[in-house]
Protein backbone atom coordinates (compact mmCIF):
# COMPACT_ATOMS: atom_id res chain seq x y z
CA UNK A 1 0.00 0.00 0.00
CA UNK A 2 2.92 2.78 0.89
CA UNK A 3 4.52 1.85 -2.47
CA UNK A 4 0.97 2.12 -4.43
CA UNK A 5 0.95 5.26 -2.53
CA UNK A 6 4.12 6.69 -3.47
CA UNK A 7 4.01 6.46 -6.97
CA UNK A 8 0.51 7.82 -6.91
CA UNK A 9 2.23 10.71 -5.21
CA UNK A 10 5.37 10.62 -7.62
CA UNK A 11 2.91 10.54 -10.40
CA UNK A 12 0.83 13.56 -10.31
CA UNK A 13 3.71 15.61 -8.99
CA UNK A 14 5.54 14.48 -12.80
CA UNK A 15 1.66 15.73 -13.64
CA UNK A 16 1.79 19.22 -12.13
CA UNK A 17 5.34 19.88 -12.75
CA UNK A 18 5.31 19.86 -16.56
CA UNK A 19 6.36 22.71 -18.71
CA UNK A 20 10.03 25.25 -18.62
CA UNK A 21 10.81 26.01 -15.12
CA UNK A 22 13.05 29.18 -14.67
CA UNK A 23 13.82 30.26 -10.95
CA UNK A 24 15.78 33.40 -11.95
CA UNK A 25 15.20 37.03 -12.62
CA UNK A 26 15.65 37.59 -16.18
CA UNK A 27 16.65 40.75 -17.90
CA UNK A 28 14.83 41.95 -21.10
CA UNK A 29 16.73 44.20 -23.19
CA UNK A 30 14.28 45.85 -25.10
CA UNK A 31 10.73 46.63 -26.21
CA UNK A 32 10.53 43.82 -29.14
CA UNK A 33 12.17 41.43 -26.64
CA UNK A 34 9.47 41.97 -23.94
CA UNK A 35 7.07 41.72 -26.26
CA UNK A 36 8.67 37.94 -27.27
CA UNK A 37 8.50 37.21 -23.77
CA UNK A 38 4.72 37.62 -23.29
CA UNK A 39 3.81 35.77 -26.82
CA UNK A 40 6.16 32.81 -26.53
CA UNK A 41 4.99 30.72 -23.70
CA UNK A 42 0.61 31.00 -23.58
CA UNK A 43 1.14 28.26 -20.53
CA UNK A 44 3.50 30.47 -18.50
CA UNK A 45 2.21 33.09 -16.03
CA UNK A 46 5.16 35.80 -16.41
CA UNK A 47 5.38 38.86 -13.97
CA UNK A 48 7.25 41.45 -15.71
CA UNK A 49 8.68 44.37 -13.36
CA UNK A 50 9.40 47.76 -14.75
CA UNK A 51 11.97 49.83 -13.14
CA UNK A 52 14.65 52.35 -13.65
CA UNK A 53 18.12 52.30 -11.42
CA UNK A 54 18.59 54.26 -8.18
CA UNK A 55 14.48 53.97 -7.41
CA UNK A 56 14.62 52.60 -4.06
CA UNK A 57 11.50 50.91 -4.38
CA UNK A 58 12.73 49.44 -7.76
CA UNK A 59 15.84 48.23 -6.09
CA UNK A 60 13.62 47.02 -3.65
CA UNK A 61 10.87 45.10 -6.03
CA UNK A 62 13.83 43.53 -7.74
CA UNK A 63 15.39 41.98 -5.11
CA UNK A 64 12.18 40.10 -3.98
CA UNK A 65 11.22 39.41 -7.56
CA UNK A 66 14.97 37.18 -7.34
CA UNK A 67 13.88 35.78 -4.05
CA UNK A 68 9.95 34.38 -5.64
CA UNK A 69 11.70 33.49 -8.70
CA UNK A 70 13.43 30.58 -6.80
CA UNK A 71 10.28 29.87 -4.68
CA UNK A 72 8.20 29.62 -7.89
CA UNK A 73 10.33 27.83 -10.87
CA UNK A 74 7.33 27.65 -12.96
CA UNK A 75 6.64 31.22 -12.73
CA UNK A 76 8.85 33.42 -15.33
CA UNK A 77 10.27 36.67 -13.81
CA UNK A 78 11.83 39.49 -15.68
CA UNK A 79 12.30 42.90 -15.44
CA UNK A 80 12.77 45.73 -17.98
CA UNK A 81 14.35 49.01 -17.69
CA UNK A 82 11.69 51.62 -18.54
CA UNK A 83 13.85 53.40 -20.71
CA UNK A 84 14.15 50.29 -22.62
CA UNK A 85 10.54 49.37 -23.27
CA UNK A 86 9.78 52.25 -25.97
CA UNK A 87 7.19 53.49 -23.92
CA UNK A 88 9.62 55.18 -21.63
CA UNK A 89 7.62 58.66 -21.30
CA UNK A 90 4.55 56.28 -20.57
CA UNK A 91 6.73 54.99 -17.32
CA UNK A 92 8.27 58.12 -15.14
CA UNK A 93 9.71 58.09 -12.20
CA UNK A 94 5.86 58.68 -10.63
CA UNK A 95 4.96 55.51 -11.51
CA UNK A 96 7.72 53.21 -11.19
CA UNK A 97 8.52 50.51 -9.93
CA UNK A 98 5.29 49.04 -11.98
CA UNK A 99 4.63 45.39 -11.95
CA UNK A 100 2.84 43.83 -14.59
CA UNK A 101 1.33 40.17 -14.89
CA UNK A 102 0.50 37.94 -17.82
CA UNK A 103 -1.07 34.57 -18.09
CA UNK A 104 -1.59 33.38 -21.50
CA UNK A 105 -0.66 36.52 -23.58
CA UNK A 106 -2.68 38.54 -21.70
CA UNK A 107 -2.56 41.39 -19.04
CA UNK A 108 -3.70 40.31 -15.99
CA UNK A 109 -3.31 42.90 -13.92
Amino acid sequence: LRKYRKRCMQDMHQRLSFGPKYGYLSELQSGEHFLQTVEERKTTTIIIHIYEDNIKGCDLLNSSLTSLAVEYPMVRFCKIKASKTGAGDRFSSDVLPTLLVYRGGELVS
